[in-house]
């Protein structure tokens, strides 16, 4: 199983670093794709191969198993253009104890639940005359629930089911809210062949889709299905033996978009903290975390920063995870 998964994976990055580019453009369910939590978005949004934090059970439910402690986490991001980007979410690894005189060991396993929200307000409504009629809004969101089983030592498989919600209030009849539901599914995997050495591999957005009905906005209203990419992530992240240096590199394709590729590195400081640097595609990151005890837990605060387009404001991203 362990030189399958090798195999698998690095035939993976061949063939897409290999296949001929097509465009990009704008899908549904981006909120998905535009990393939320300050480390992984400091890393350069690399985060599939990495079996560690609360984040783990939404980049790669996979890693889930392989968790240190239980963690909860709280991440928010200041965005231009009124928009705004947060994520809270816990995730816990359950390893049963072996009962006294039964044969070998019980599966190691793992299980995280989160709630990704985004929205954008202040758009401005015009009429089909182009007169103002008020500020419109819109929220998105997506509730997680991921769990995984490690059946060997060296390897693990997950799953996450997600219900996706999209709303954008006082637009249809009588000031009532247009909205749209759907459900999707991830399903990953991951494997350390080596010491240090760790690899991951994930399909996201499984049926994942918006379905929109717009009779109550136009008079001759149309229902329209917009489905999410389907994208396909290889990771792979290496410790240095002495453990103060992480280095992080996923590979991403998807059905509709350009391949890109996501890098960072992580420099630690004994018990105090981290530097951190990335490359999200075309776009530098970086950030920073400071470590602590908080009611004789360990407590992480993380900061990222990602310049913005030309004329735009930069992102930034704070999170705050903590072990309970």
């Amino acid at each position: 199983m362990n030189r399958f998964f090798f195999i698998f994976f690095t035939f993976f990055l061949l063939r897409s670093a290999l296949a001929t580019s097509s465009g990009d453009g704008g899908y549904a369910g981006a909120f998905l794709r535009m990393g939320f939590e300050a480390r992984t978005k400091a890393l350069g949004d690399a985060f599939t191969g990495v079996p560690e934090g609360a984040v783990a059970g939404v980049y790669n439910p996979a890693t889930l198993p392989n968790l240190a402690t239980r963690q909860a986490i709280l991440s928010t991001s200041f965005l231009p253009l009124d928009r705004h980007l947060n994520y809270i979410g816990f995730a816990l690894p359950i390893r049963p104890k072996a009962k006294e005189g039964s044969p070998g060991q019980p599966l190691h396993a793992g299980i995280a639940v989160g709630w990704i929200n985004a929205g954008v307000d202040n758009i401005d409504g015009r009429d089909r005359s182009g007169n103002r009629t008020g500020s419109l809004s819109n929220a998105e969101n997506a509730f997680f629930m991921s769990f995984a089983l490690k059946p060997s030592s060296y390897f693990s498989i997950g799953l996450s089911g997600k219900i996706l919600y999209n709303r954008i209030p006082d637009i249809a009849e009588e000031n009532s809210a247009l909205t749209s539901s759907g459900f999707g599914i991830d399903i990953g995997a991951y494997s350390n062949p080596l010491p240090g050495l760790m690899l991951g591999l994930v399909l996201r957005d499984n049926m994942s889709k918006y379905s929109w009905n717009t009779d109550k906005v136009y008079e001759r209203g149309t229902s329209t299905i917009y489905k999410f990419p389907k994208i396909v992530r290889a990771g792979m992240a290496y410790r240095i033996p002495q453990q103060w240096l992480l280095l992080v590199a996923d590979l991403e394709t998807s059905d509709v978009q350009n391949p890109r590729y996501h890098f960072g590195a992580e420099f630690e400081y004994k018990q105090i903290g981290a530097l951190r640097l990335g490359l999200d595609h075309d776009t530098p990151t970086f950030g920073l975390g400071l470590y602590a005890k908080l009611f004789g837990k360990q407590s992480v605060f993380n900061y990222a920063f990602m310049p913005g387009l030309e004329a735009l404001a930069p992102d930034h991203v704070v999170s705050w995870t903590f072990d309970f």
